[in-house]
């Protein structure tokens, strides 16, 4: 197997990400603010309503495995056998956030290829955002998958627009660095434009990342902090959410998977797409496929069939209560009492969670963790503001 020199989608961005640039923010920042506002999420800082926590409201539990890799997310072009092979895979806990991003870049370099047939590997976000990229640009694509949604890992994910999990601190390389903050702004440049459009799931929220000490600030959020409309960072106050004294807060999009991967399912096949119901073991099941060109998106299942020691699952477990209407607001803490809490409002329910176990491939409930969020949560609503 050869390895390719990555390449970004376009030598303007990588010459401003070099230049400490980031592209796009300006716009993004006042499209996000246009929408924000016309979705009637309440100002940053406004008294919020309790979220109803209790065992008695919760509508379903569930499992996922993050794919997660200690240095980062591969995205780069190989040769394997007869095929150029991009591989487009392992992005943690932020695959839908950064998934119409990975997708362009990783189109480009199909592009470079001139193939105007392709195969992709996997039917979740990042599979079909890939398929939808290359579709815009007259290629002719079949997705091969052992699952289609809403059976796949994206369909559990938690989805709120902030790419987290996404490598070990330290471990990331400059370039990756680089890519990720490329994808993060197409991303979310893009998913701006599904906002507060019911067939895809997709609405305005107001962010709380809450903590009992001070927070670091000394990095940028993923993508650079003007993508985060109203973004305030280590603020302090008495009356701050949950008695907790450090806060950062921002405007972000609420994406529910299971409305949004369904929607992008019609999209791609309206536009000719094929779904192959097909499972892979080895390389020698890729390159007994037709096409000539192919892209990884398998996640998890990359690590078997490609032999990539680095990727690991990142379990993790949410619970969903039924939903409330006044709910436009999500949070994020390591609670000292309560351990790892989070929680964002859906329409179609009130989803809670707290666990990321590196590692952990068990994917059965535990009940005793749903009963330490529902627990947990419910803790956290009785000293909110009403």
């Amino acid at each position: 197997m050869q390895r390719r020199d990555f390449i970004f989608g376009t030598s303007a961005a990588i010459a401003a990400l070099s230049s400490g640039t980031l592209v796009g923010c300006t716009t993004v920042l006042s499209q996000a603010e246009e929408l924000g506002a016309n979705n009637h999420v309440r100002p940053i800082g406004s008294p919020i309503t309790p979220i109803q926590s209790s065992l008695d409201r919760v509508t379903r539990s569930v499992v996922g495995l993050r794919p997660f890799r200690k240095p980062g997310p591969r995205l780069e072009a190989t040769t394997m056998g007869n095929k150029y092979l991009v591989h487009n895979y392992g992005h943690g806990g932020g695959g839908v956030s950064l998934s119409w991003g990975v997708a362009e870049i990783a189109a480009g370099l199909i592009r470079q290829q001139g193939s105007r047939e392709v195969g992709i590997l996997g039917s979740g976000v990042i599979g079909l955002s890939t398929a939808l990229e290359l579709q815009r640009n007259g290629v002719n694509v079949t997705i091969y998958a052992k699952d289609f949604p809403p059976y796949t890992t994206s369909n559990i994910a938690g989805a709120m627009w902030h790419p987290v999990t996404l490598f070990e601190k330290g471990q990331a390389s400059p370039k990756t660095m680089q890519m990720l903050h490329l994808a993060a702004q197409i991303a979310f440049k893009r998913f701006i434009t599904y906002a507060n459009d019911t067939r895809y799931g997709v609405t305005w929220i107001r962010q709380h990342g809450l903590s009992s000490k001070p927070m670091d600030t000394s990095y940028p959020y993923i993508g650079g902090d003007a993508l985060y409309p109203g973004l305030v960072r280590n603020q302090s106050s008495e009356n701050a959410m949950f008695g907790m004294p450090f806060y950062d807060a921002y405007y972000t999009l609420m994406i529910d998977p299971d409305i949004y991967l369904r929607a992008l399912v019609t999209d791609f096949r309206n536009a000719g797409g094929k779904l192959v119901e097909q499972s892979f073991e080895s390389p020698e099941d890729v390159i007994k496929l037709p096409q000539s060109s192919i892209v990884n998106c398998m996640g998890l299942g990359a690590g078997k069939v490609f032999n990539d020691e680095l990727i690991i699952p990142a379990r993790g477990q949410l619970s969903f209560l039924l939903p409330q209407s006044n709910i436009d607001y999500g949070y994020a803490m390591m609670h000292p009492n309560h351990g790892l809490l989070y929680s964002f409002p859906r329409k179609t329910g009130i989803l809670i969670g707290g666990s990321v176990g590196k590692g952990d491939w068990n994917t059965s409930i535990d009940e005793s963790e749903v009963k330490r969020m529902v627990k947990g949560h419910a803790a956290l609503a009785s000293l909110a503001n009403s």
